[in-house]
């Protein structure tokens, strides 16, 4: 299955992309995991795992989208059962992002887990961060302007069937082109879709 599933902060209203940057919170392809939380921006933004204090992988560091292959700066989320089937299997879970002029912080807890904060479990009105634990992602304004080179974003829940990242990785021993495989076959993804019991949004 050729597919790329998103769950971003964009601002889809401009035309000069990602002058307002952009946030994965949850990207990947097929089955492939662990999830990868990633920045998008102008040139001018990179991150250094010596000044994140998180639990993640640090996986790639200029956030600059013409470099890299528009890579991204992304951490590589460090629990068991954060993507794909994996994720489904045990009833998904929990992704939260706190975003201040100085930081962008990720967590995630998985459906079981014993340390869910009580304000998330709940969907509680107000959240208090600070007892959250140490966040997977930790991204930091210490050679990043944050504040300037994020601005109003919206929320984008996404599945791209190939696409540049899932039609780049497509297996050579796999028949035909992606684009072909999609079309000669939707009820391969009769099964893709996303499941939100809830999206909650604080300020």
């Amino acid at each position: 299955m050729q597919m790329w599933a998103k769950n971003t902060l964009l601002n889809p209203f401009i035309t000069d992309w990602p002058n307002a940057g952009e946030v994965d919170i949850i990207e990947g392809v097929n089955d492939v995991s662990p999830n990868h939380s990633t920045l998008h921006t102008t040139d001018g933004c990179t991150m250094s795992a010596s000044n994140m204090v998180q639990t993640g992988s640090l996986s790639t560091t200029n956030c600059f989208w013409q470099v890299n292959g528009n890579a991204g700066c992304g951490v590589a989320v460090n629990k068991p059962n954060n993507y794909g089937n994996a994720f489904n299997n045990i009833g998904g879970g929990w992704y939260a992002m706190e975003r201040t002029p100085t930081k962008i912080n990720l967590w995630y807890w998985g459906r079981n887990e014993a340390n869910i904060p009580a304000d998330v479990k709940n969907g509680a009105s107000t959240i208090n961060t600070s007892n959250w634990g140490t966040p997977y992602a930790n991204f930091v304004n210490n050679s990043c302007d944050l504040n300037s080179k994020f601005g109003p974003n919206n929320i984008i829940i996404n599945l791209t069937l190939c696409g540049d990242w899932a039609g780049a990785v497509y297996p050579s021993s796999c028949p035909s082109t992606c684009v072909d495989f999609v079309n000669n076959n939707p009820a391969a993804f009769k099964d893709a879709y996303w499941d939100f019991a809830s999206l909650r949004v604080y300020q």
